[in-house]
């Protein structure tokens, strides 16, 4: 996959984005699994009564209907987008033609030079520093740059195009992690159960089943049911 599909990848799922944004967490990570028969009986209790707090039904104020970890999510990717265009535009973006032919308007080579200059200056396909710059915009401006699309842009030199490239890279590899479509790994704060005692990690987060694995004998847990590697 390269830069400018990830940016594409920016742009189609961004409003999945605000719809998750809209929305309570229904899931945390990494996943319970059948990580709490390794919990102390303490543990699971802290565990348990935060879930009761956290409950549609416990009593109490109910927290704000917003994701706020998704919006912090899309904050991070919008600035870092638009900062890029920003950067970008003033390097590469060609400054609209202007004349002054010093005759009035009712000149022909006046006023076909004034049109002229209008038009370039209204071009749809430049950056614009005010107005509608939200990161899908951002983000399709940024990918036709990499594309090297035609308009009143140079081409990109190889430190702009990584530039850009690394800014996409991280910011579809959020947008994934946050709706769940990238594959991610962590430790977990309990030892392995075997007699090894060694390190657990729990990989998951990609839409299929997590998996619990100790990196000192291998042995893996999953919600199903238990098994060797």
């Amino acid at each position: 996959m390269t830069a400018a599909d990830d940016l594409d990848t920016i742009t189609e799922r961004w409003t999945a984005l605000e719809e998750a944004a809209g929305t309570r967490p229904t899931t945390t990570w990494p996943p319970a699994m059948g990580i709490s028969r390794l919990m102390s009986e303490e543990e699971q209790a802290e565990a348990a009564a935060e879930r009761a707090d956290t409950a549609p039904d416990a009593p109490g104020p109910r927290p704000t209907p917003v994701n706020v970890t998704v919006l912090d999510v899309m904050t991070t990717i919008e600035t870092g987008l638009v900062t890029t265009a920003d950067w970008l535009a003033e390097r590469v973006q060609r400054p609209a033609l202007t004349w002054a032919t010093g005759r009035g308007w009712s000149d022909d080579v006046h006023r076909q030079a004034v049109l002229l200059s209008t038009k370039d200056s209204a071009d749809p396909r430049r950056w614009r520093f005010t107005g509608q710059r939200s990161a899908p915009v951002a983000a399709e401006w940024l990918a036709l740059r990499l594309r090297a699309a035609p308009g009143p842009f140079r081409t990109l030199d190889e430190g702009e195009r990584q530039a850009v490239e690394n800014v996409a890279r991280m910011g579809a590899e959020l947008l994934r992690r946050t709706l769940g479509d990238a594959r991610r790994r962590e430790p977990v704060p309990h030892p392995c159960p075997l007699p090894c005692g060694g390190q657990l990690v729990i990989e998951g987060g990609d839409g299929e089943a997590p998996i619990v694995r100790c990196e000192d004998c291998g042995r893996t847990w999953t919600e199903a049911a238990d098994g060797a590697a």
